[in-house]
């Protein structure tokens, strides 16, 4: 009986040590991908695109999805796809731009916090634009952040999962994280531009 209790508590102690490991590598694997974009944005001041395309690229990796996207509300009251990656929405891009009110954008503007539907198709107020994706590629869960800047919603970040699987609170979290880089890098090239027209203006005006 000794014996076999001491060989539950080595059991123990390896499952703990595994653990251990494997929330330390995730950790790590998040640091490292919030650092690498920072370090696009650091090296992409008037260019969101770089941006973008590293941001979902890290979010495909760490979240296990191959749909996602970032949209933005434009100056038109439109949502535009701005950067995406899957099949499943090439077909919902093709619609694109969509009214405000008709997407999943609009909520989590509307009430500056993230959505998390670990069941879309039993949602029963899904945006028309969410439903006709629905209808196209079947059920998902997805989780969708809203991206402000200085407390105006200026569009969302949006990663699904087929088949359907929830999204943990440390992933949440995450996305969030990515949404707010996504904004440092919408703000950097608007100052940039911004700015680089002023010049030209005055350069022009003093010639």
């Amino acid at each position: 009986l000794v014996l076999l209790k001491t060989f539950a508590d080595q059991a123990v102690i390896a499952i703990q040590n595994a653990r251990l490991f494997n929330e330390t590598k995730e950790a790590l694997e998040q640091q490292t991908a919030t650092a690498e974009v920072l370090q696009v944005i650091s090296s992409s001041v008037a260019d969101t695109a770089p941006v973008f395309d590293k941001i979902l690229d890290s979010c495909r990796h760490l979240f296990a999805s191959e749909q996602l996207g970032i949209f933005l509300l434009g100056d038109d009251g439109l949502v535009h796809a701005a950067a995406w990656r899957g099949s499943a929405l090439d077909d919902m891009v093709q619609a694109s731009p969509w009214p405000l009110d008709q997407t999943i954008t609009s909520r989590v503007i509307g009430t500056r916090r993230p959505l998390h539907v670990p069941d879309a198709a039993a949602m029963t107020d899904a945006p028309a634009a969410l439903r006709s994706w629905l209808e196209l590629t079947g059920n998902a869960s997805l989780v969708c952040v809203p991206m402000l800047w200085e407390d105006r919603g200026i569009g969302s970040i949006m990663v699904m999962r087929q088949p359907p699987k929830p999204f943990s609170e440390k992933e949440v979290a995450l996305l969030k994280t990515f949404a707010d880089q996504a904004v440092i890098a919408i703000e950097n090239a608007r100052l940039f531009n911004e700015t680089k027209e002023a010049l030209e203006r005055q350069t022009a005006t003093s010639e």
